[in-house]
């Protein structure tokens, strides 16, 4: 009983390693979403390769002030080597003019700067 124990523990330790470093594959990538008080109130979106994600019936909806894409840490963020990049629209559908979306690789801290703090509904992801 007591090597199963241990042969169990190691196994959850190795599958938490890997799970942590699936923020970003070839068909999909994580985009975490922060809502205020600043990170408190954190929403993780997986979103395919050029498909809408819709925010509608999500806690998060118009209430996202800051955004990381590929990671749920800056260091993470920056540590990325890949051509995903993010739009973030103020509607459910994913579709509109340049003064509907906005356009991070990366993530943004403070959507109030830009007066976005309560507009993102949805987003598309492409990988290049």
């Amino acid at each position: 009983m007591y090597i199963f124990s241990i042969f169990a523990s190691l196994l959850l330790a190795l599958c938490s390693v890997v799970a942590a470093d699936d923020a970003v594959t070839d068909g999909r990538i994580k985009v975490f979403l922060f809502a205020q008080p600043a990170f408190f109130s954190q929403v993780q979106v997986d979103a395919q390769n050029d498909t809408c994600v819709s925010l509608r019936n999500n806690l998060i909806d118009g209430r996202v002030q800051s955004l990381l894409v590929g990671g749920q840490n800056v260091t993470a963020v920056l540590k990325r080597m890949d051509y995903w990049w993010c739009v973030f629209y103020d509607n459910y559908s994913c579709a509109g003019s340049e003064d509907t979306m906005l356009v991070y690789p990366d993530g943004m801290n403070n959507l109030a700067s830009i007066d976005w703090q309560a507009k993102i509904h949805g987003l598309r992801c492409t990988n290049q």
